[in-house]
């Protein structure tokens, strides 16, 4: 990890990737890992990041399948210039490009119906809930002031193709939101996958997937489990950070 005045350069999935970071502001917490394997995009795939932060989960994406490409929607100024920097570190100038704007209003930015795939790890707190940061990169990612969850979901079905497929995490309390979110925009959960600290632990996130489509499918339901009760963590987990397919 190389240092430079307030920030990082950081290697994730077992160093594929690098990531410049704010040593004090938002950075990359495990939820944007797992969230990028649990996203299944198919060949050729075009993806939109909403959200992108630092651009991990673009990068990640990639990496996993060269042959996607990636457009990380990002509002706040640092972390596009940050993103940008590290579409330079990872050489993925030809797949990932990174973008400044505001999600609400995305629709009308970018073209409708075009996207394959929409994948976020959005904020988790509601606009007024909990503790606030003084740091604004932390507030902006961790309370939903710019990205509230209905949004995100009426806007992904407008710019996704017809069977096209969101994908985000989401604490796993938060389940009953998802469904309101996904019933109003017309996005059906086709996908869940519960995550759980150990074996004996309630579920803390879920991941979904939810698809625009006209037909009833029903929803797979899959379980992660992230450490054993002893602490150590499970060979599925370690597989998963270091962005490679788990084979049971």
């Amino acid at each position: 990890m190389l240092r430079n005045h307030a920030e990082t350069i950081d290697g994730l999935f077992r160093n594929k990737v690098r990531v410049v970071q704010a040593s004090k502001g938002y950075r990359v917490s495990e939820d944007a890992i797992i969230l990028t394997w649990f996203a299944k995009p198919g060949q050729g795939d075009f993806i939109l990041d909403a959200g992108a932060g630092c651009g991990v989960i673009a990068f990640g994406l990639t990496i996993k399948d060269p042959s996607v490409k990636v457009v990380g929607l990002e509002i706040q100024e640092g972390l596009v210039g940050r993103a940008q920097r590290g579409v330079l570190l990872n050489d993925l100038g030809s797949k990932v490009f990174m973008l400044r704007g505001d999600l609400r209003n995305a629709d009308l930015f970018l073209r409708q119906n075009v996207f394959d795939m929409v994948v976020s790890n959005p904020p988790y707190y509601k606009s007024g809930s909990g503790i606030v940061s003084l740091l604004s990169e932390k507030a902006l990612s961790r309370h939903q002031i710019m990205m509230p969850l209905a949004v995100l979901f009426l806007v992904s079905s407008k710019l996704l193709k017809p069977e096209g497929r969101l994908c985000l995490i989401y604490p796993a309390n938060g389940s009953q939101q998802l469904e309101q979110a996904a019933a109003v925009s017309g996005l059906k959960i086709s996908r869940r996958l519960w995550i759980y600290t150990h074996e004996t632990a309630e579920p803390a996130l879920v991941c979904i997937e939810a698809q625009k489509s006209d037909h009833d499918r029903s929803s797979v339901e899959e379980k992660l489990y992230l450490y054993h009760t002893n602490g150590i963590r499970t060979p599925q987990a370690e597989a998963i950070l270091a962005g490679e397919e788990w084979v049971s």
